[in-house]
């Protein structure tokens, strides 16, 4: 017999809730080069469908042609204890002294968890909870955060 004691706490989860610094965080990666992250924002959709989406623009500020590759995270109430979890992440390659601009759809399934109590999957929009939409190069690299509060999915979306 197995015994996980350790829940959903795995990971990078386990370091956020218990606030420690590994020497390498989930995502962590080494570059010949080095980026910057600007223009960031993260806003509710408005198609009725209970998503978001987050643009950013990533630049190559060194002197090499280089991989950066931004994540994005989002946290909520009904994650608890778990602080955030990766939802989307995208590995930009660019020259040096170049940016592009990233973007990310984020859908209601993003905001889902599953709660035992209930024995059912609730939506954290859906119970009126508010998202943290963070944006680093790694787990231990948050960079950027935004709190929003998306409306749930009208019922016309969910046909």
């Amino acid at each position: 017999k197995s015994d996980f004691s350790e829940g959903v706490l795995v990971g990078y989860r386990w370091n956020d809730a218990k606030q420690t610094e590994p020497a390498f965080p989930f995502g962590y990666g080494l570059t010949y080069t080095s980026f910057e992250f600007s223009d960031l924002d993260a806003s509710c959709a408005t198609d009725g469908k209970g998503g978001a989406g987050v643009r950013l623009t990533v630049s190559n500020t060194g002197a090499r042609e280089g991989a950066a590759v931004p994540q994005v995270y989002v946290g909520f109430a009904g994650l608890q204890p778990v602080v955030r979890q990766l939802r989307a992440f995208r590995k930009v390659t660019l020259k040096p002294g170049t940016k592009t601009e990233v973007a990310f759809g984020l859908t209601e399934d993003d905001w889902k968890f599953y709660d035992e109590t209930a024995q059912a999957w609730k939506s954290a929009t859906g119970l009126g909870q508010s998202v943290v939409v963070s944006v680093g190069t790694s787990s231990g690299n948050i960079s950027w955060s935004k709190t929003i509060t998306c409306l749930p999915p009208s019922p016309a979306a969910r046909l």
